[in-house]
């Protein structure tokens, strides 16, 4: 199964962008918010984590992915309640890193 992520600005600077997941054309969730320069990798870190989101929204729901500064992590939160996390080797190399 193949995910479909949709870039849509957010207003009204539009430099910010959510990445709303579908799969099989529906919306299955929605990952952290982007610059224009960090789509790209994000979208490579929803491939890498496919199986972990589509187990989430299989048992929960539509979700939400957000960085949690505090526990370092990539959560992913169901109504506001985390449900589990992306894992490490997932994540891509932020652009400020490079």
């Amino acid at each position: 199964m193949t995910l479909f992520v949709r870039v849509e600005p957010i207003k009204p600077t539009g430099k910010r962008n959510r990445l709303v997941i579908y799969s099989n054309g529906i919306p299955i969730g929605e990952y952290e918010t982007s610059q224009q320069a960090d789509i790209d990798r994000k979208i490579e870190e929803i491939n890498a984590a496919e199986t972990t989101l589509l187990s989430i929204y299989e048992k929960y729901g539509e979700f939400c992915v957000r960085w949690d500064g505090k526990a370092r992590k990539k959560s992913i939160r169901v109504k506001g309640i985390e449900v589990g996390s992306i894992p490490k080797a997932a994540w891509r190399t932020p652009s400020w890193q490079k």
